[in-house]
Order: C-alpha cells, then structure tokens, then sequence
C-alpha cells in the first residue's frame, strides 16, 4: 500500500473530532446559557418576594397613614372613634413590624439584611406611641387631654412613615439591582449567543470549503476519472496529496487502473496472437484445401488417363491393324490407278485423300496411345538453357515464315540438373508451337528462365490472341480443344510431363493482349555448383 495506516489521518475520525469539538462547544455554551438564566430566575424569584415585602411595607404605610389622620381627626374634633382608631392602628402596626422582622431576621443573622436598622427604629417608634394609647385613655375617662403631648406623639408617626419610606427605597434598589443583574445576563447570554452564531457560521463555511476541497471536489474527479476509464482510456491516472481515505481511494483507484491495463495489453497480444494463429491455421486450411483440390483433379485425371488407357488397347488392338491394311491396299490401288489412266486421273486423287485420312487417323492413334501409356521419364543431367536453345534452333524458321520473333532472356547461373531432355523438348515445342499460331500477324515469343531458392522458372509469353476466361478453365483437360483438327492432348501431355518431374504449370492470358505460360520444376540434384 501507497499509505502507512500509522501516518494515515482517517477521515471518518476527523469528521467525529470535529462533530464532538463542536457538541462540547454547544454544551458549554447551553451550560453557560442555563447558569446565567439560573440567575436570572433567582433574582426573579428574589422579585417577586420582594415585592410582596413592598406590599406589606405599603401595608405597613397605609397604616401609618390613617395612624396620622385619625390623631389629625382627634386633634381637630375630639372623638372617642378617632381614638379608638388610633389605638387599634398603632397595636395593628406594632404586630405588623415584629412578624415582618421575625421573617427577616435569618438574613440579618448571615450579615446581608439592611432593614433591621429601619425595623428596629419602626418598633422603638411604635413603643413611642403607646403614650398616645394612654393619651387616649385618659381621656376617655376624663375628657381632657394634652393637646401640645399629643402633637409631640405625632411627631412618632411622622417618623415611623420616614422610615417606611426608607425601606421602601431598600426595596426598590434592590429590585433596580437584581433586574440590572438579570439584564445583564440577558446581554451575555446574547452577546454569548451571537458570538457563537458567528463562529458557527463561520465553522460551517470553513467547513464547507474544506469539504469541497478535500472531499466533494477529490470525489468529482475520481469519478471523472472512472467515467474515461470506463470509456476506454486505460492510461488515465489520478493524484492528491491527501492522507485520508480519498487518498488511499485514490491510490486503489491507480492500482487498479495499472493492473487492468497490463491485463488489456496481455489480453490484446494474446489476441492478435490468437488472430495470427488462426489465419496462420486457415492459410494452412487453404493450402491443404487447395492441395486436396489439386490431387482431386490429378485423381480425376489419372481415372481418365487409365480410361483411355483401356480404351487404347483396345483401339490399338481393334483400329491399328486393319488401319495398316488399309494403308497397304491403298498404296497398291494407287499403283493400279497410275498404270492404268495416268497420274493425273481424278481416281489418283480420291486415292490420294483416302490414304491422307488413313495417315491422319493414323497420328491421332498414335498420340492417343502415346497419352494413355505415357512413359516415365528418364532422368539424367542436363542444362535446360541447352534444352531451350535447341527448340529455338527447330522453330525459328517456321516462326519467321509467319512474322514472329523469339526473344531470349535466359538466367546465365542456372545449373545442370536431373530432368528428361526428351520429354522437356515435347512441352516446349508444343507450347511454343501454340503462341506462334496464337500471332497470325506477327508478333514476339519471350522464353525467360529464372533459379532462385533451388526452383527453375521457365515463362514463355506470346502477345497473341489470347485465351477467353472461359476457356482457361479447361486447357489442360484431356480432349479439350478449340480447334477443329485438334485432341486436345497436348497441353495434358505437357501437364503430365511437369507434374512428373514434381513441378507445376500454370497459365494467365488476356484476349488481345497474349497469353503467359509459367513452369517452376524443383532442382533435385545440382552439378558444378
């Protein structure tokens, strides 16, 4: 592997640091958020007990309050119920202010209570009060009463209502500073809030962009990748820097990529390989079709061949000698014939065609019988030049009676080997015979010889009439021919003359333009190389 799991930074172990950073981070703040607002409820809490001592300091003014007008009332008319009042007022406050300093005594005690000084002096003004009680008894009983004593009491009340007011204020600055206190909660809570929104937002964006870079973008791209991949490009590749599971993805990705690509190279030579043995095996298939084409016809040519073999004995037998008969007393009818009207009696010349016909059937008996009992060659050393220069030196005189020229070009290296002269001077006269008929007005014989790779190649081409497609099928079948006086034994006598020595003939042609017979013989045993 391309990646140490050491070094490796696992992807999936980043993205759980970053999510329980960020859930630490959430549960801080929500731990932060829910102390502060902790705060807050207390001090509401703190309020709203508060405010019921405002209430019962409110209480504790209305009191004081009617305390002042009901000796107000006195003072201007001197009534029993104005003092009844009064004195059912101050004892009224005096309960009030001992239960209400009962309930605040704990937290004097701890040091944090500032009213105690306010209730006690509230208490020492209400015991300042009581004279007014005995004010008021006294004149209930007698109907007199200290004016100038019962102003100098009032002055008690006055003082009692300067410290509600005093505790009054108490409370409310504590009110004002619990309620700046949870304010400024509020503010942190939303200043904390914000930050945190800010640096989430941040968070999200900068995690947003490290994740297109580093994640959705590397995917992308490998996908891209795959995509050519897949459409044939073996070679593409990908590369990154990065040590989590994208790289390593990446690093499979070339992997893989490297191995298929040697596979498809190995699969494609061993498919052109397997394409060049196959056409190896079907050019072998071909050969061996043509060769089993070719010894089907030379089968087919032998069964003809021992046909007429059977047919010449019997010919020979059945034709040959009443033919010499015939020719005998044809001879002895012409002597009588000349004795008796003259050699230029119209009788001499009816016995002069008859013995040109029984001559006639004569050659093509024995050509037939020659074909049939075709005999092997004698192979001894010779030089084909030689062979051709001989047949030359035979025909030259026919071919210039009827304007054809011979032209040589005969290979200078070409050694002597085993071959039939005899045999081989039949098939060259009777292919050279042919292209000079083939030239009615004139024309060229080319004879070319040729040696490479231990073969002898003999072309002899003619610029005569040609052979028409048709016929080339047939030149060498046996009893084939075009012309009217013709077997048609002589290109299958030529045939069999090269196939014996283990060569092969072969013919194009083109009507109007001339015909190309091609001879290759195998040099089975070479001299004075």
């Amino acid at each position: 592997m391309g990646y140490n799991y050491i070094m490796l930074r696992k992807l999936g172990k980043s993205i759980t640091v970053i999510n329980a950073i960020a859930f630490v981070i959430v549960i801080f703040v929500g731990g932060v958020s829910i102390f502060l607002t902790k705060d807050i409820l207390h001090n509401a809490y703190k309020v709203e007990d508060i405010s019921k001592d405002i209430i019962l300091v409110n209480d504790f003014h209305s009191d004081s309050y009617r305390l002042i007008i009901a000796i107000h009332h006195f003072l201007i008319e001197q009534d029993e119920e104005y003092a009844y009042d009064a004195i059912k007022l101050i004892h009224g406050l005096k309960e009030k202010v001992k239960i209400y300093k009962e309930s605040e005594e704990d937290e004097y005690i701890r040091g944090v209570n500032p009213e105690m000084d306010l209730l006690n002096t509230m208490l020492n003004d209400i015991e300042g009060l009581k004279n007014v009680s005995i004010l008021m008894d006294g004149f209930s009983k007698t109907g007199k009463f200290e004016k100038d004593e019962l102003i100098s009491l009032e002055e008690f009340a006055y003082s009692l209502e300067e410290s509600i007011k005093s505790m009054n204020q108490i409370h409310l600055f504590k009110i004002q500073t619990w309620t700046n206190e949870s304010l400024n909660d509020m503010w942190l809570i939303l200043f904390i809030y914000m930050i945190f929104i800010l640096i989430g937002g941040i968070s999200i964006y900068a995690g947003y962009w490290a994740l297109m870079k580093r994640v959705v973008a590397p995917i992308k791209e490998l996908a891209s990748a795959t995509i050519e991949f897949a459409r044939g490009k073996l070679d593409k590749r990908v590369s990154t820097d990065s040590q989590t599971e994208i790289g390593q993805l990446y690093e499979s990705f070339n992997q893989m990529a490297q191995r298929l690509q040697v596979n498809d190279k190995f699969l494609r030579k061993f498919n052109d390989h397997l394409e060049r043995k196959v056409q190896e095996r079907t050019t072998e298939l071909q050969e061996t079709n043509t060769q089993l084409k070719d010894t089907q016809n030379v089968l087919v040519r032998t069964e003809k061949i021992a046909a007429v073999g059977q047919i010449a004995a019997g010919v020979t037998h059945e034709i040959k000698n009443p033919l010499n008969s015939l020719s005998i007393n044809t001879q002895m009818l012409s002597r009588d014939l000349i004795a008796e009207f003259g050699p230029d009696s119209p009788s001499i010349e009816t016995a002069n065609l008859i013995k040109y016909e029984i001559n006639r059937i004569n050659t093509i008996l024995e050509e037939f019988v020659k074909f049939a009992k075709f005999p092997e060659p004698q192979f001894f050393d010779n030089n084909m030049n030689e062979v051709i220069m001989e047949i030359v030196d035979l025909i030259t005189e026919s071919a210039k009676d009827t304007g054809v020229s011979i032209k040589l070009l005969l290979h200078e290296n070409i050694p002597s080997f085993k071959f039939d002269a005899r045999q081989f001077k039949e098939v060259l006269i009777n292919i050279a015979q042919n292209a000079v008929k083939a030239m009615k007005n004139g024309g060229e014989l080319e004879i070319e010889t040729a040696f490479k790779n231990k073969t002898l190649s003999i072309r002899l081409s003619d610029n005569g009439d040609g052979i028409s497609e048709k016929n080339m099928q047939q030149i060498f079948t046996p009893f084939y021919s075009t012309k009217t006086s013709g077997m048609g034994l002589g290109l299958a006598i030529v045939q069999r003359i090269v196939e014996s020595h283990g060569g092969k003939i072969s013919c194009t042609s083109s009507v109007g333009s001339g015909t190309t017979f091609n001879i290759t013989i195998p040099v089975i045993e070479e001299l004075g190389v």
